[in-house]
């Protein structure tokens, strides 16, 4: 009855219950999938009758559980903090540095004429400031808390800022009327 069940199941519905087993709310799955909130929740309401489950987590439990014993955890590959330089030191063309140690990279072998670790500069990322709104359809809004209050404090003293100009320039206006 599930299998057949779950292959009554559009692509549609299938996304979005895969997204409610990431634990994304209706909102984040509509902003995913690039539909409406209302679609969505229409999508899982479907989905639910047709697995007959009682929420959309039994729902999405329903739809995952068949593929269970195929399913593996995915690898999450993270760069190490410290790269190993080359036995040979991939050497540049334009300079006479190795590209391992232009990046910063710490070589443990020791360098040719000192015998001890070298370690050569790297420029530091630049971190641009996020803005308080979205620039991309989708895109969620990534901001701390502090950030966020950072904004409003801004947007508060430039409305303020404004305003204040505003009124400057219309009584400047009305004492060269009057």
């Amino acid at each position: 009855m599930t299998k057949a069940a779950i292959d009554r199941l559009n692509d549609g519905q299938r996304a979005c219950l895969r997204l409610v087993l990431a634990h994304l709310n209706s909102k984040e799955i509509a902003r995913e999938l690039g539909v409406s909130p209302h679609t969505v929740d229409q999508r899982l309401r479907t989905a639910m009758r047709i697995l007959n489950a009682q929420s959309r987590f039994e729902a999405a439990r329903i739809f995952a559980s068949p593929d269970d014993e195929n399913t593996y955890q995915p690898l999450i590959y993270q760069l190490p903090a410290v790269e190993r330089a080359g036995k040979n030191g991939e050497q540049d063309s334009s300079s006479e540095r190795t590209i391992s140690e232009r990046r910063g990279v710490m070589d443990d072998a020791g360098n040719a004429d000192g015998g001890g670790a070298s370690v050569a500069w790297e420029q530091p990322q630049i971190r641009r400031r996020p803005l308080p709104i979205p620039r991309y359809h989708g895109e969620k809004n990534s901001l701390a808390a502090i950030e966020r209050l950072g904004w409003i404090l801004a947007i508060a003293i430039g409305a303020a800022l404004s305003f204040g100009g505003l009124i400057a320039g219309l009584e400047a206006l009305s004492r060269l009327k009057g």
